[in-house]
């Protein structure tokens, strides 16, 4: 009605609403938390930080499309995957700004190829065909494209390449790690090699 005021209820201020989210969130992430004691290895502690979050994504479909990492919620229990990877990087070599780019960086390729684990239940749900069905309704087209020459690349992998979701994170966590080590080797101080005994007519041997 004219003049009158209408205001919106708590539960749909988007305040509060970015709230809930941080403790479902926050929630998601406390459901299957690190452990106390780490294993051995700056890689083995990634290693594991990121399969913990590629089992949460999974168990909650809806986790990954609710973080931002423009905007990162203030969830304690997210938060400490960062910590535990920015320790097992210390002591390393690796200046802090690597070493926080690693860890956001890690954060980001478990989250990014779990993305699309909600918007394909959701699509099977509603369709009633799962994801390989779809894929296999799309061989005619797929093969029909290909065939005019214009992807030869694609064409000459694509009947080879069995591409998942798993194989997806699996590679890119492995490519990820792979670089890291590099830099870390890089970053090594460089000892001296270890010399030899020396001949007794050694003119820099002294007596």
């Amino acid at each position: 009605m004219p003049g009158e005021t209408y205001t919106c209820p708590v539960w749909f201020s988007p305040r509060w609403f970015g709230r809930l989210i941080a403790l479902m969130v926050d929630a998601a992430f406390a459901s299957e938390p690190l452990p106390a004691r780490p294993p051995e290895g700056w890689r083995a502690r990634l290693e594991l930080s990121a399969a913990i979050q590629w089992r949460l994504y999974q168990d909650h479909p809806w986790l990954a499309a609710a973080l931002n990492l423009r905007r990162p919620l203030l969830a304690p229990h997210g938060m400490r995957h960062i910590e535990w990877a920015l320790a097992a990087l210390d002591g390393l070599g690796l200046d802090a700004g690597t070493r926080m780019h690693a860890a956001v960086t890690l954060f980001g390729h478990v989250r990014g190829q779990a993305i699309d684990t909600e918007p394909e239940a959701r699509a099977a749900q509603t369709s009633g065909i799962t994801g390989e069905q779809w894929m296999d309704a799309q061989h005619g087209r797929m093969t029909a494209l290909l065939s005019q020459g214009r992807l030869p690349h694609f064409a000459s992998v694509a009947a080879e390449a069995d591409l998942t979701p798993a194989s997806l994170y699996e590679f890119g966590l492995t490519a990820l790690l792979d670089g890291l080590a590099a830099r870390i080797e890089a970053a090594a101080p460089r000892l001296p090699p270890p010399r030899g005994p020396r001949r007794r007519d050694d003119p820099n041997d002294t007596p």
